[in-house]
């Protein structure tokens, strides 16, 4: 009976070391606006972290972006549209940088 006892208290200890992310740090409605995106707290923190609110990251889910490619394209000033165009066309963010520093824009795949 100790040794089952013993293992539960291991269990438990070893999956509170492992849990998720949380909500700490955001307000109620900070996590009531990702839970209304479809984010979970680790989702969240990871995007929020990274400098988006709910609001941006939900743009850039929807434009088809990940937070790494999300990232990428922000930093060089594009939005979610403007990058989701540059991306069906075929660039990515270095080639499309290039061609909009020369006043090109991509064409649209209909």
């Amino acid at each position: 009976m100790k040794k089952l006892g013993l293992l539960m208290i291991i269990l438990t200890l070893s999956a509170c070391a492992s849990s998720p992310a949380t909500w700490k740090g955001m307000s109620e409605r900070d996590i009531a606006e990702w839970k209304e995106i479809g984010f979970n707290a680790e989702q969240a923190q990871a995007w929020n972290g990274a400098g988006f609110d709910a609001k941006q990251s939900s743009a850039w889910t929807k434009a088809g972006f990940d937070l790494d490619n999300a990232q990428s394209w922000k930093n060089q000033s594009f939005n979610p549209e403007e990058a989701k165009a540059w991306k069906t066309g075929g660039f990515d963010v270095e080639t499309a940088l290039e061609s909009r520093d020369k006043g090109l824009t991509p064409v649209k795949v209909e």
